[in-house]
């Protein structure tokens, strides 16, 4: 069950990658440059994460026991900082390489890591119990700004 969802995570980026390279680009001016702080964003964010989770890291969407619930760093804000960072990298690219197509293979991966991450987040609750809490303190995404924080 859990090799699917890398199995469509990878035919995904394979997608966005063709369109990247062989799809005609469009004459988008200015906005083409948001691609850059987008770009480099999602760099920053998935690097964080990856290096949190070091060689513990699996593509699957079983949590790893031996892991252990991570609630510090870019965790401490973000569920999914790997989701989001690569959702920041694959809407940046599209800008700047001015692909309509690219658009629409990052919000393909956006519906995506939304289905993932909410199975994810059902196998989490099941090995990890205080994950309700985190789930209640922090956004999936994006960052949740309490007013008690």
């Amino acid at each position: 069950m859990g090799w699917g969802w890398v199995i469509v995570q990878v035919a995904l980026f394979v997608g966005y990658g063709y369109t990247l390279v062989a799809t005609p680009s469009g004459e988008w001016g200015v906005w083409r440059w948001l691609g850059v702080p987008l770009l480099g964003a999602g760099a920053l964010i998935g690097l964080l994460a990856v290096a949190q989770h070091g060689t513990k890291l699996t593509p699957l969407p079983e949590p790893n026991p031996s892991l252990g619930l991570l609630h510090r760093g870019v965790y401490q804000h973000i569920r999914h900082p790997m989701y989001l960072g690569a959702l920041l990298m694959a809407f940046g690219g599209a800008l700047l390489s001015q692909k309509v197509w690219g658009l629409v293979f990052a919000l393909a991966l956006t519906v995506f890591f939304n289905l993932k991450a909410r199975e994810e987040e059902r196998r989490l609750v099941r090995t990890y119990p205080d994950y309700t809490t985190y789930q209640q303190r922090t956004g999936r995404f994006l960052p949740r700004w309490n007013k008690n924080d």
